[in-house]
């Protein structure tokens, strides 16, 4: 519907409100940014006792968490489930052993359930560590967002940092409240190469 001026009325409240458009821009780069900051940077390596283990994480459509174990140059095996609710999905990758694995240990290398089980008995310090790591790069990511279309404008760069905290927080909410080890319970390791019955034994000891 136009207005006596001739232009539609939408229009001209768009031209009196612009600052409503950059925020929701602002919203848009601050999520975009740490999407691609987690995307790109979200890994690390942590100690689950007995084992160590490469944690990742990225952006997903849906939440599935993979856990693998790795021996360089001899194997690799894979098992992965739909474990949580969020649009996140996560890898854990054993590398190493320690000299202190038991045979129940190497036992559970060889059963993605029992795998998933004793790594969420043991895991709550390196997921603390890697979950600081992905909210920082989140909180950076939202920066360079916010950078990319502040055109100088301070608030844009603070609010797309914000945004971009506040985005990874409300994922780790859903990834907390709907996070299910026992989805395990219906998936197998799948061999990529190497034997089942090898890697637990030829993994580097800590």
């Amino acid at each position: 519907m136009a207005d006596p001026l001739g232009q539609p009325s939408a229009q001209r409240r768009a031209r009196r409100n612009p600052a409503g458009w950059w925020v929701l821009v602002t919203l848009i780069a601050g999520i975009g940014g740490a999407a691609g900051a987690v995307a790109i940077g979200g890994h690390g390596v942590y100690d689950i006792p007995p084992f160590r283990a490469e944690l990742r994480a990225w952006p997903a459509v849906s939440g599935k968490t993979e856990i693998a174990v790795s021996a360089p140059a001899i194997g690799r095996a894979h098992a992965e489930a739909r474990t949580h609710s969020a649009p996140i999905a996560f890898r854990v990758t054993i590398t190493g052993i320690s000299g202190k694995t038991t045979a129940s240990d190497l036992a559970a290398l060889q059963s993605s359930r029992d795998l998933a089980t004793l790594i969420g008995r043991q895991d709550a310090a390196a997921v603390r560590s890697f979950a600081i790591k992905v909210g920082l790069l989140a909180l950076g990511g939202g920066f360079a967002g916010g950078l990319a279309v502040s055109f100088g404008r301070w608030r844009r760069l603070l609010g797309g940092a914000l945004v971009g905290l506040l985005a990874i927080a409300i994922v780790g909410a859903f990834v907390e409240a709907t996070y299910n080890t026992d989805a395990f319970a219906k998936s197998h390791f799948v061999v990529d190469r190497g034997s089942l019955d090898i890697l637990p034994h030829v993994l580097p000891t800590l």
